[in-house]
């Protein structure tokens, strides 16, 4: 279970650092930062996370990620 944690952990970070430190640049750059943009990359990243510890844990018969496939 420890390695399913981190390695969907490790997904979430992939997902926040490829969407949400553009995102950031972008909206410094036009000088107003719009959260709510940040907001849902981050809950993509949360659910990036949960299908990857649900994929993982398949392999210990639990689930098989958010949709299975």
């Amino acid at each position: 279970m420890k390695e399913a944690l981190l390695e969907g952990l490790k997904e979430a970070g992939r997902v926040v650092v490829l969407a949400v430190i553009p995102l950031l640049i972008d909206s410094l750059a036009k000088g107003q930062i719009d959260w709510g943009v940040i907001a849902v990359a981050g809950a993509i990243a949360l659910l990036r996370f949960l299908d990857k510890f649900l994929h993982e844990q398949e392999k210990i018969g639990v689930s098989g990620g958010l949709t299975r496939f």
